[in-house]
C-alpha cells in the first residue's frame, strides 16, 4: 500500500466534514489531557499544603499519591475508552462511505459498546504490561551490573543483557503498535468477543505495522503545535482507519479464495471417487 495514495484518499474522504470529524477525533485526547491535568493539580495541592514531599511523588511510598494515581487512571480509562470506540465507529462509517452516520450520542450511550471498549482497554493494558516485564527485568539487570567494576567476562554479560533489553523493548513496541488496531477491529467485527479481537489484532497487524509508523512520521511535525494537533490527529486516525479497512477487505478476499479452492478441490475428489 502506497502511503501517498492512502493520504490522497483520506483527504478525499474528509472533504466537507473535516471540522466535525476533527472534533470527534480530538475528544479522546482532550479527555486524557483533562484527567492528566486534574491529577497534576491534586499533586500540586498536596505539595502546597505540605501533605507530601516532592520526592514522594516519584518514590511511590505515599498512600495518598498512589490512591490519587489509581483513581485518575481508572477515570481516564473509563472516559477515554468509549470516546475512542466512538471515534473508530465514526471513522469506519466514513471509510465505508455510508450515506448516513450514526449519531455520536447513540454510540456513547450504548451499554454494550461501553463494556466492550472498557474491557478491550483493560485487556490491552494487561497484555502490554506483561510484555514489558522482560524489558524491565533485563534493563534493571544491566543497570545493576554497570554500577559494579567489570572484568572481561562480566562485560560480555552486560552486552548480552543490554541486547536482550533492546530486543524485549522492540517486541513490546511491536505489540503496542498491533494493539492500536483493536478499536477498529471491534467496530468491524462486533460479533467477536473482546479476547478474540485483542489477540487477533497481533496477527492482523503482522507485517502491516510499517503503515502506522509511516503515518506517524508524516504527521509528527504538524502535531507538535497546538494549532496543528487537531488537523494531524484527524488525518492520522482517518488514514489508519482506512488502512485497517483495506487490510480487512484483503483478508476477507483471501479467505474467500481459500474457501472456493477448498470447495473446488472437494468437488474434484468427489468426481474422482465416483
Amino acid at each position: 500500500m502506497k502511503i501517498s495514495e492512502l493520504l490522497r484518499y483520506t483527504k478525499k474522504l474528509l472533504k466537507g466534514r473535516s471540522i466535525r470529524t476533527g472534533m470527534i477525533c480530538i475528544l479522546p485526547l482532550c479527555a486524557a489531557l483533562f484527567f492528566r491535568c486534574a491529577e497534576a493539580a491534586v499533586y500540586s495541592l498536596l505539595l502546597y499544603f505540605g501533605e507530601m514531599t516532592p520526592l514522594s511523588l516519584f518514590g511511590g511510598k505515599s498512600p495518598v499519591c498512589s490512591a490519587a494515581s489509581l483513581i485518575f487512571t481508572l477515570l481516564r480509562w473509563i472516559t477515554v475508552s468509549p470516546l475512542m470506540y466512538a471515534t473508530a465507529f465514526r471513522l469506519y462509517e466514513i471509510c465505508s462511505e455510508k450515506a448516513e452516520t450514526t449519531p455520536l450520542s447513540e454510540i456513547l450511550l450504548s451499554r454494550t459498546a461501553f463494556r466492550r471498549s472498557l474491557g478491550a482497554v483493560l485487556l490491552s493494558k494487561i497484555i502490554s504490561f506483561a510484555a514489558l516485564i522482560p524489558t524491565a527485568f533485563f534493563g534493571v539487570l544491566t543497570f545493576s551490573m554497570l554500577k559494579e567494576s567489570l572484568n572481561a567476562d562480566e562485560t560480555f554479560a552486560v552486552i548480552n543483557t543490554a541486547f536482550l533489553t533492546l530486543v524485549s523493548f522492540l517486541m513490546w513496541l511491536s505489540l503496542r503498535l498491533s494493539l492500536a488496531a483493536v478499536p477498529f477491529l471491534m467496530v468491524r467485527y462486533p460479533q467477536k468477543s473482546i479476547f478474540r479481537t485483542v489477540f487477533s489484532a497481533v496477527r492482523f497487524m503482522s507485517g502491516r505495522k510499517r503503515i502506522l509508523l509511516r503515518l506517524a512520521a508524516v504527521y509528527i511535525l504538524p502535531s507538535i503545535s497546538i494549532v496543528g494537533l487537531p488537523f494531524a490527529a484527524t488525518r492520522f486516525l482517518t488514514a489508519f482507519a482506512l488502512s485497517t479497512d483495506i487490510f480487512n477487505r484483503e483478508d476477507e478476499y483471501n479467505k474467500g479464495i481459500k474457501a472456493e479452492s477448498r470447495i473446488e478441490f472437494a468437488c474434484d475428489i468427489t468426481e474422482l471417487s465416483n
